[in-house]
């Protein structure tokens, strides 16, 4: 085996486990290999390019690349000269794990507190009937106070969102630095 074919053959692999990552957080793996073939391509690559790269379809790709934006992890790019749509993606792990990360939490957050508030009317148009017996309204009120504790932590979960939104999280632990820029782990085919 030559250089060449071994050094494919690791790219493969990272794409691979970047792959793995993406699922671990929640993510189809396809995105962490569109991921990998925008990186190691070290340039914004259009929608044949990538199927071409990760050996997707085009349609699939393309519904890739949707959510990949709707998640704020790749972006389109302007290519002078070209009508086709380009892409980009965050080249810094850490801001792409935060991304990820944020963006799951968030959603859960918001979802949970809309629940919550709708629980929390219903717990207490029981409380304020003036027909509800008095073993209801106890009853009523254990599920008031459970909300309440649902509430607070989702309110804790966002704190934690906006820990890492604000980029304070690395005030408490610290990016770990490189002697290295990822530039210099990119290269062209």
């Amino acid at each position: 085996m030559d250089h060449k074919e071994q050094l494919n053959q690791i790219k493969n692999r990272v794409s691979e486990q970047i792959a793995e990552n993406m699922k671990s957080y929640g993510y189809p793996a396809t995105i962490g290999r569109v991921i990998a073939a925008i990186f190691y391509e070290g340039r914004a690559l259009d929608l044949d390019e990538l199927a071409e790269h990760t050996g997707m379809s085009k349609t699939r790709m393309s519904q890739v690349m949707r959510e990949m934006t709707h998640y704020n992890i790749a972006e389109k790019a302007f290519m002078k000269g070209s009508r086709k749509d380009h892409y980009t993606v965050e080249e810094d792990y850490y801001q792409t794990f935060i991304t990820l990360f944020t963006a799951n939490w968030r959603e859960v957050v918001i979802r949970n507190k809309k629940i919550e508030a709708r629980i929390t009317q219903d717990l207490n148009q029981i409380m304020n009937d003036p027909e509800a017996s008095e073993a209801i309204k106890e009853e009523a009120q254990v599920y008031l106070n459970d909300s309440d504790e649902s509430v607070r932590y989702y309110e804790w979960v966002e704190e934690i969102v906006e820990l890492f939104e604000s980029h304070r999280i690395f005030e408490i632990v610290p990016k770990k630095e490189s002697d290295h820029t990822k530039k210099a782990y990119r290269f062209n085919n």
